[in-house]
């Protein structure tokens, strides 16, 4: 009889799996449908799919499969594969789920624990992700409250390339763009599944008596995110993420991940984090002009990374407050933002400033080349540096293929993971997500716009430093946020014959 393969650990809380694996695949496709008729817009059945296909290869390594895939103008399909049955494979209409509810999540995880008891359970997420994605009350969102019985006024301004939201109103203390209702203009379309919402999710999962995961794969992009990372490591052992874009690949690199814990017979989730990863790389970089980079960290390590956040956070606080120049340490700082590696958040595909998600190691990295009072800043930065090495897997160095006159270069040793810093060179634009992400403390007699904040933005001062760092600029509005297609792996891009993009090689975790 054939034995299926196992994932080991020494975590005296890890994940009881002496009967195998389970990969469990959370595919909420239904607003997008590029990737529901993933890979040349026909697919019109979830059985067709390439990930579909992809999974029946994971089950032939003898792994479990739980997926639950949900479609544009479609069901929502549960996939169940046996371990060294793809021929099994069984899919089952569940209507139309509400893909951005935790105990949607829940539900698979729960579902993938009780028809596999004894496995380890794995955990991949496909298609749209952000490094922090509020949760929010759309039913609070009324006119009435968003404008406190009219007491502010909203305009939209600017070219429909760059829409802005001035508000009509004085700001509020310390500079603080917080808006008493949070701002009435929101994605369209529903919102990908909350941070707080992934955590939750998790937590239910938990409670309902799924055991911890031994590893999460963030298939998507800018999850490798401090504040994501921070709100799953009490439930997951590893996580692997992409700090900037991932290209969407339908679960092609699944299967040689598989495969490769089958060959080896065991492995440890930090093991089967860095294949993720591995794998991911190289169906990218054998086609060239892909470019990503990838991460991954054992999440207890999370805790004393937030710790070094927050004492950053509290020595950048001490030198602006009490400096005879404050003008001089804003300055500084801003040069070392402007000099970090910055990830996309525009859409513009130029990986700088004005993007509001920088990398933490660069950051501190750059802080150390700056001047400032007294020897804190220095000393925090060095913490914050130490504590994130050897996350960065690999890093890229090329031109993508969704716009070849950008460069990506992310073969800097000194990457981690990013962080939102919003309005990075105060001139007072910030990200539609910053009203949410400052207000780490609702007030209570208003209605729960944001009903839940994350705990790393209450258990760090991140968001004290974004205030104060902004104390004297002028706030002009708020950036309208725009859904922006997910960069997928094109098949049928041929790299120009001139191209001088070369890959970087995969570097030890």
């Amino acid at each position: 009889m054939q034995q299926p393969p196992q994932l080991i650990s020494s975590d005296p809380d890890a994940h009881p799996g002496p009967e195998g694996v389970t990969l469990i695949v959370f595919a909420p496709f239904g607003e997008d449908t590029t990737l529901a008729t993933y890979p040349d817009g026909s697919t019109q059945d979830v059985m067709q799919h390439p990930l579909t296909q992809a999974l029946r290869e994971v089950a032939a390594t003898g792994v479990n499969v739980c997926a639950l895939v949900d479609r544009v103008d479609d069901e929502t399909w549960l996939i169940d594969i046996p371990a060294f049955q793809p021929e099994a494979l069984a899919c089952s209409s569940h209507w139309k789920q509400r893909m951005d509810s935790p105990r949607t999540l829940a539900g698979l995880v729960r579902h993938a624990h009780q028809r596999h008891p004894a496995t380890s359970l794995v955990l991949a997420l496909e298609g749209h992700g952000a490094g922090f994605i509020p949760e929010i009350d759309r039913n609070q969102l009324s006119a009435q409250a968003y404008t406190e019985d009219g007491r502010f006024q909203w305009q939209v301004t600017g070219s429909q390339a760059s829409p802005v939201l001035p508000m009509g109103s004085p700001v509020l203390p310390m500079g603080s763009p917080v808006l008493p209702m949070g701002s009435p203009v929101l994605p369209m379309g529903t919102l990908p599944l909350s941070t707080w919402g992934l955590g939750e999710a998790l937590r239910l999962a938990r409670e309902a008596g799924a055991p911890r995961l031994a590893a999460i794969h963030f298939d998507n992009c800018f999850n490798m995110a401090v504040e994501v990372l921070h709100t799953v490591a009490p439930y997951a052992e590893v996580a692997t993420g992409y700090m900037n874009y991932n290209f969407f690949t339908a679960g092609a690199p699944y299967p040689q991940v598989f495969r490769q814990l089958a060959s080896q017979g065991s492995a440890t989730p930090g093991q089967l984090g860095q294949w993720f990863a591995d794998a991911n790389h190289a169906v990218l970089a054998a086609k060239g002009n892909h470019p990503t980079t990838a991460g991954v960290v054992l999440l207890s390590r999370m805790q004393h990374i937030a710790e070094c956040v927050d004492e950053l956070a509290d020595a950048l606080l001490s030198v602006l407050s009490g400096a005879a120049d404050r003008q001089a340490v804003v300055e500084s700082i801003r040069r070392a933002i402007v000099r970090a590696q910055q990830y996309d958040s525009d859409g513009s595909m130029r990986l700088e400033t004005p993007d509001e998600l920088t990398d933490l190691a660069s950051l501190a990295q750059a802080l150390l080349r700056q001047d400032f009072p007294g020897d804190r800043v220095h000393a925090a930065a060095h913490a914050l540096r130490e504590s994130l090495a050897g996350i960065k897997r690999y890093g890229d160095d090329d031109s993508p293929w969704t716009d070849p006159s950008a460069r990506w270069n992310f073969s800097e040793r000194a990457l981690a993971m990013n962080i939102f810093l919003p309005d990075p060179l105060l001139v007072g634009l910030w990200d539609w997500r910053s009203p949410y992400y400052l207000d780490v403390n609702p007030d209570s007699s208003r209605p729960g716009v944001q009903p839940q904040v994350i705990e790393f933005l209450k258990a760090t001062d991140w968001v004290d430093f974004i205030v104060e760092y902004h104390r004297e600029a002028r706030f002009a509005g708020l950036l309208s946020p725009r859904r922006r297609p997910f960069p997928v792996f094109n098949a049928r891009y041929q790299r120009p014959a001139d191209a001088a993009g070369a890959t970087a090689p995969a570097e030890d975790a």
